[in-house]
């Protein structure tokens, strides 16, 4: 596949998941993508990973990132050779962090919203609970999607 066929993929497409086996690439694959996609393609591009190792922040360069999305400087495309036509921008889903902003949105009332947050039976589900991650991961893509805000969404998965 060339670089003009895979821009063309990348260009009709609104959210990318890229995933497989453990060490196989994902994180840089995701990053290289989104890098392309902002650098070739144009528009807004985030690229989020769902991986708690925190590898996606090295493959960027950069030196950390949260919940919150955030603009990769232009700097990062001139260290890969590459010229910006749109924007970039990175995030890695905290679970805490996404769970007590879907509480907070979802809550009647700042009360039950403090109640909820503060209840241990809530700390143990969104923290232990089997599979609560990967709910997590897809009502995140769901609210940034829904946004409209990006015109590419690159998903790394762990």
């Amino acid at each position: 596949m060339t670089a003009a066929s895979l821009d063309g993929v990348v260009a009709s497409k609104e959210i990318l998941i890229v995933c497989g086996s453990g060490g196989v690439g994902k994180t840089s694959i995701a990053a290289a993508i989104a890098l392309g996609a902002a650098s070739r393609v144009g528009g807004k591009v985030l690229v989020i990973t769902i991986d708690p190792a925190k590898r996606l922040a090295s493959a960027l360069g950069l030196e950390e990132i949260g919940n919150s999305e955030s603009r990769v400087p232009d700097s990062a495309f001139k260290e890969a050779g590459l010229t910006p036509r749109g924007e970039l921008w990175v995030a890695m889903l905290d679970m805490k962090e996404s769970w007590d902003s879907l509480v907070l949105r979802h809550a009647p009332d700042a009360e039950t919203a403090s109640k909820i947050l503060n209840n241990s039976l809530y700390d143990n589900i969104t923290s232990r609970f089997v599979q609560s991650h990967d709910y997590i991961a897809m009502e995140r893509l769901f609210e940034i999607h829904a946004t409209g805000t990006y015109d590419l969404i690159v998903i790394d998965t762990p």
